[in-house]
C-alpha cells in the first residue's frame, strides 16, 4: 500500500480546502481509475477524452445532502404572482410534486424571465470577470443548469417552461465569454449524456443539489476544456488519485420537508456512487500539498461531499484548492470571502472556477434573498478591483 504521513481531520463548513496526500477511502480493489467520465458511464467516445474505463452499476436513485437555506428561498419564490403569497403562508407549497418521486422548488421560476435582473446580474459577472482577469488569473464559469429543464418529462402535468427561460444558459454564456471566462457548456454535455444513457441521474430527486455523478460529468467536461484553452504549463505535483466507486445512501432530501406531512413517508432515502480517493503515491505521499494553482470557488454543490474538486485535479493532473460557503450566502459574497483570505494573499492561483447557478443568474449581489451577505452591486465590483489590484 502507498503510505501517507497525514490524517483525516474535520473542517469548519465553507473552509478553503487545499489537496493533501490522505488515506481516503479504501478501495475494493487496487485499480485506479484515472479516466473520462465518457468511458465511466458507457457514454460514446468523443476526442479529447482520457485514460481507462469503468462502468457505473444501474442508477435509479440519489443522494439527498444539505439543506438550503429557507429564508433565502421564500425570498427568492416572492415574485411568483398567485403561488407567492401562499407559499409564504404555507411552506409545504414549496414544492410541487412530480413524477416517479420527483420534487421541484417553486424557487426556480420557470414561466418567467425577470429579464432586467438578468441583464443587471450579468453585468455585475462580467465586470468581475474582467476584474479578475486583471489581476492576472484566468476564470473558467462552472455554471450548473436548471435542473428542471433537464428533468422537464417529470414536472408536474401541466407545468411548462417559457421560451426565454429556454434561452437563459446559451445568452448567459455567450455574455460572460464576452468578458472573457472560459464558459464551459454543462447544459449540453448534460443532455448528452443522458440522451446516452437516460439513467444516468444527474441530480437528485427530492434534494436541490446535483448527484456526485453530475459533479464528475461537469468536472471532466471542465478540466478537458481547461487543459485545451487555457495553456497551463504542467504541474510539479500530480492530482489526486481515484479509484473504484462507492455506494452512497442517505435520507431525507432538503424539499421533503415542504411536503405534506402525510405523503413524506412516500420519498424514501436515495443512493448514488462517487469515487474513492486513493492514497498518493511516491514521494507525494510524503508531502502536505498547498501548491494549487487552480482554486474553485462557489456555493454547495462544490462541496467535498459531491466529488467535484477530486475529479477536477485528477483530470487537470495538478492540485485544485476549493472555497464554498452555503447556498443562501451566493457566489458574490463567496467570492470576495476567497480573494480576502490569507490563502488568495500568500498564493494568487492561475485560474479560478467561479461555481454559479443558472436559476440565480437574475439574483445580483444586492438582491435581499442573499440576506445578510447582499452588497450593493458596485461595492462588490469594487472591492474585487481592490483584492486584486486590477
Amino acid at each position: 500500500m502507498p503510505r501517507g504521513n497525514c490524517r483525516r481531520r474535520s473542517r469548519p463548513t465553507g473552509c478553503i480546502f487545499r489537496p493533501r496526500a490522505t488515506s481516503g477511502f479504501r478501495p475494493r480493489s487496487s485499480r485506479t481509475w484515472g479516466g473520462s467520465c465518457d468511458e465511466a458511464f458507457d457514454i460514446p467516445r468523443r476526442e479529447g477524452t482520457l485514460y481507462g474505463r469503468t462502468r457505473w452499476p444501474g442508477l435509479e436513485n440519489r443522494l439527498a445532502m444539505k439543506r438550503v437555506s429557507v429564508a433565502r428561498r421564500v425570498l427568492l419564490s416572492a415574485p411568483l404572482s398567485i403561488a407567492g403569497t401562499a407559499a409564504l403562508a404555507q411552506p409545504r407549497s414549496l414544492v410541487d410534486i412530480g413524477q416517479q418521486g420527483w420534487l421541484f422548488p417553486v424557487w426556480d421560476r420557470l414561466q418567467r424571465l425577470d429579464v432586467p435582473a438578468f441583464r443587471e446580474t450579468l453585468q455585475i459577472i462580467s465586470e468581475a470577470i474582467i476584474a479578475l482577469r486583471g489581476g492576472r488569473m484566468d476564470v473558467v464559469i462552472c455554471c450548473i443548469p436548471s435542473r428542471a429543464k433537464l428533468v422537464h418529462q417529470f414536472m408536474p402535468a401541466g407545468m411548462r417552461i417559457a421560451p426565454d427561460i429556454e434561452r437563459r444558459y446559451a445568452q448567459a454564456s455567450a455574455e460572460m465569454r464576452r468578458a472573457g471566462a472560459l464558459v464551459p457548456d454543462l447544459e449540453t454535455r448534460f443532455q448528452q449524456a443522458v440522451q446516452a444513457q437516460p439513467n444516468l441521474q444527474l441530480f437528485f430527486k427530492t434534494d436541490t443539489h446535483w448527484t456526485p455523478i453530475g459533479a464528475e460529468v461537469a468536472a471532466v467536461e471542465i478540466a478537458k476544456q481547461m487543459r485545451e484553452q487555457l495553456g497551463m504549463p504542467p504541474s510539479p505535483r500530480p492530482g489526486l488519485r481515484l479509484g473504484e466507486l462507492r455506494r452512497m445512501v442517505m435520507a431525507g432530501g432538503n424539499l421533503v420537508q415542504y411536503v405534506p406531512a402525510n405523503r413524506r413517508a412516500e420519498f424514501a432515502s436515495e443512493e448514488s456512487w462517487i469515487r474513492q480517493i486513493l492514497p498518493s503515491e511516491g514521494p507525494a505521499a510524503l508531502v502536505e500539498d498547498d501548491s494549487a494553482d487552480v482554486v474553485i470557488v462557489g456555493t454547495s454543490n462544490v462541496q467535498p461531499r459531491f466529488g467535484f474538486q477530486p475529479v477536477l485535479s485528477n483530470q487537470l493532473l495538478r492540485p485544485v484548492a476549493l472555497s464554498w460557503k452555503p447556498n443562501n450566502q451566493g457566489p458574490y459574497f463567496a467570492m470576495l470571502e476567497y480573494l480576502k483570505s490569507l490563502s488568495f494573499r500568500q498564493q494568487r492561483p492561475r485560474a479560478i472556477v467561479w461555481n454559479l447557478l443558472e436559476q440565480d443568474l437574475a439574483t445580483p449581489p444586492n438582491n435581499s434573498a442573499w440576506n445578510q451577505s447582499s452588497m450593493a452591486n458596485n461595492l462588490f465590483i469594487s472591492e474585487i478591483r481592490r483584492l486584486v489590484g486590477a
